[in-house]
């Protein structure tokens, strides 16, 4: 087994991806740590069929496409420019609650 070289950031917008780009040499596990409130828009884009008493828990796994979906909320536009870099690589992409994102590059 390799080691995996792990990395927090807290979300900063651009700053953040700015700083991400660098390190997506493999294997590596990045964690975006989002504000608390993005949860509830998260769990909307990502479960638009749950029923409203469905707890907000996330727990969201795919490929780099998952990206293009929660970049299209309003203030996480800049997570887009993560797709086509990743798109080359092997990564997967979860969504978790408390609002995180953990790409995983092998």
């Amino acid at each position: 087994m390799t080691d995996t070289d792990e990395t927090a950031f807290t979300w900063k917008g651009k700053q953040t991806i700015k700083a991400i780009l660098p390190r997506l040499v493999a294997p590596t596990r990045l964690e975006i740590v989002l504000p608390e409130d993005y949860n509830h828009a998260l769990f909307v884009r990502l479960n638009p069929d749950a029923g409203t008493a469905q707890p907000e828990k996330l727990n969201i796994e795919g490929d780099v496409m998952l990206l293009r979906e929660i970049s299209s909320l309003n203030g996480l536009e800049e997570l887009a420019d993560l797709i086509e870099p990743l798109s080359r690589l092997a990564a997967r992409v979860a969504v978790l609650s408390p609002p995180r994102i953990v790409i995983v590059l092998d």
